[in-house]
């Protein structure tokens, strides 16, 4: 799930997760496409209200059509129980059936080895028998209750639905690619409702993987809608945030905007964002094209700012992207840690967030890596500790977000003074991100040969000290640029003082000046 400003948004989260190429709902895949997936899903998925304010659960109906391969087991049927630390989805499907040709389908419940750092794991519903397609599978799933983390759980609010498709499907195994179509049928909600998702709007046609539906974001009811057609953004919320989420959204579609032209990113596409007004919830999390932000519901406050920089993080996954290889414990170092570094430096320069801000997250950033009890764990440990130490700041879910941008503002300071300022991390990173684009991989041994280039061997020695290690990291006193400089203090935390560094601002240079770091 993803940081920005730790102290403005303590526990809120996002993740990127890895998924595979989405089609759009429209316009229709052409003959040859349709002849590549023999099997069909048809799903009616209808949210219900029952005379009630809010949807009590969903109703999902799944038919399943063409020749099944059941050489090596029957049909199965899969939801996660947990899910990146979202507890209870699968425990919240009720009524689940599976009829066939032949008519009832008995099934048998089978749990996947509990996985204690919160990572996925999932029931399956086998079949005991060879099914005789159309195969018809049945159920019903409740909302979850909002908390703080990522932001895949369903929700019931503001008259409808907002959700995963990981929440919300229960979807077949051993099912490679598949003709999807889904109907969204909202008779039970306001008039006017409808349905927005990462795939598109409305009803959905998808050619490939069932796991597409799942790597997927759905909002459904009485959705407030932002668009810029010609920049292919568009925005949703469902129930109305503490802020004026029209006016938030625009300066949204701002930061997306200068993040395209900072990034080089030319290709053309679509993007989503999906806001979701709950009490007790608060986090972004983003998927392919996409996130979702859970934030407090209001009375739409047209003097209150959203989480401008968490709305910029979740949106900066898209470009900053993954590097594959990870090393030891997995790559968040750098897709959430890139990205915080990017985050705040990419506003700072584009003038949509303050210098003081600026410095804020700096500061926010440095106060939860230093008190962090997970600070010195390697990249190994933190990788098996995941979600169960918690999501906030304290958590070691979090280290390789402060950690990883601290290293990356200290390695850009140190390629500015090798190259006498004529060169930053910048001239690093977009070329790799744009080989990238053109279809090379992004290793990590990529990455350490062109930063090598730039500073010398001793950064593989100073990668492999702290964001595999954990050593302690110090960043240069200029690594936030020549406004400010490191200070040795001491933060309290926990009724602890632990020693560590922030940053000050120093005099003589403007705003302006600031910004061009």
């Amino acid at each position: 799930m993803a940081t920005t400003t730790f102290a403005r948004r303590a526990a809120e989260i996002g993740i990127v997760v890895s998924v595979v190429a989405c089609s759009r709902a429209q316009p229709p895949l052409p003959p040859s496409a349709q002849a590549a997936a023999p099997i069909s899903i048809e799903m009616v998925v209808r949210p219900v209200r029952a005379g009630a304010e809010e949807v009590s659960s969903v109703q999902v109906r799944s038919e399943l059509r063409g020749a099944l391969d059941q050489r090596t087991r029957p049909l199965s049927f899969r939801a996660p129980i947990v899910y990146a630390s979202v507890p209870e989805i699968a425990d919240r499907v009720d009524s689940l059936t599976v009829r066939d040709a032949s008519g009832d389908v008995a099934l048998a419940i089978e749990n996947d080895p509990v996985n204690r750092g919160g990572f996925p794991f999932y029931r399956h519903w086998r079949a005991q028998r060879a099914v005789v397609p159309p195969v018809v599978l049945s159920y019903r799933i409740r909302a979850g209750v909002p908390r703080l983390g990522p932001q895949f759980d369903l929700y019931a609010h503001g008259g409808g639905i907002s959700a995963g498709g990981m929440a919300l499907f229960v979807v077949p195994e051993s099912v490679a690619r598949a003709d999807i179509r889904v109907r969204w049928d909202v008779r039970d909600l306001a008039k006017g409702s409808t349905a927005a998702t990462t795939n598109g709007d409305g009803d959905l046609r998808i050619v490939g993987a069932p796991e597409q539906l799942i790597q997927a974001y759905y909002m459904v009811g009485p959705l407030g809608v932002y668009r810029s057609p010609s920049l292919g953004f568009s925005a949703y919320w469902l129930g109305k945030p503490a802020f004026e989420p029209r006016r938030e959204m625009a300066w949204t579609e701002r930061s997306y905007r200068f993040q395209r032209a900072f990034f080089k990113d030319t290709t053309a596409r679509e993007y989503r964002v999906f806001v979701r007004a709950v009490a007790g919830g608060g986090g972004g999390t983003a998927l392919r094209n996409s996130f979702m932000l859970a934030t407090a519901p209001g009375s739409a406050d047209t003097a209150r700012s959203g989480p401008r920089e968490t709305l910029a993080h979740e949106m900066g996954h898209m470009f900053v992207g993954s590097v594959t290889g990870g090393g030891t414990g997995g790559a968040t170092w750098f897709n959430e840690g890139l990205n915080v570094h990017y985050t705040r430096l990419v506003l700072l320069r584009s003038g949509l967030d303050s210098v003081g801000s600026y410095l804020r997250s700096v500061n926010a950033t440095a106060r939860a890596y230093y008190t962090n009890p997970f600070r010195n764990a390697s990249a190994d440990s933190l990788e098996r500790v995941g979600f169960s130490a918690g999501v906030a700041g304290g958590s070691a879910q979090n280290v390789p977000y402060t950690r990883g941008s601290l290293f990356f503002a200290d390695v850009d300071a140190k390629i500015r003074v090798a190259s006498n300022g004529r060169r930053t991390l910048d001239d690093v990173i977009l070329p790799l991100l744009e080989r990238r684009r053109r279809g090379e991989a992004l290793t990590v041994e990529t990455l350490l040969a062109s930063l090598a280039h730039e500073i010398g061997p001793s950064v593989r020695d100073r990668f492999d000290a702290v964001l595999m290690r954990g050593e302690t990291i110090v960043p240069d006193s200029n690594a936030f640029g020549p406004c400010f400089e490191r200070r040795a203090t001491s933060f309290s935390s926990q009724n602890k003082q632990m020693d560590g560094y922030e940053w000050v601002r120093t005099s003589g240079l403007s705003d302006e000046q600031c910004r061009e770091w």
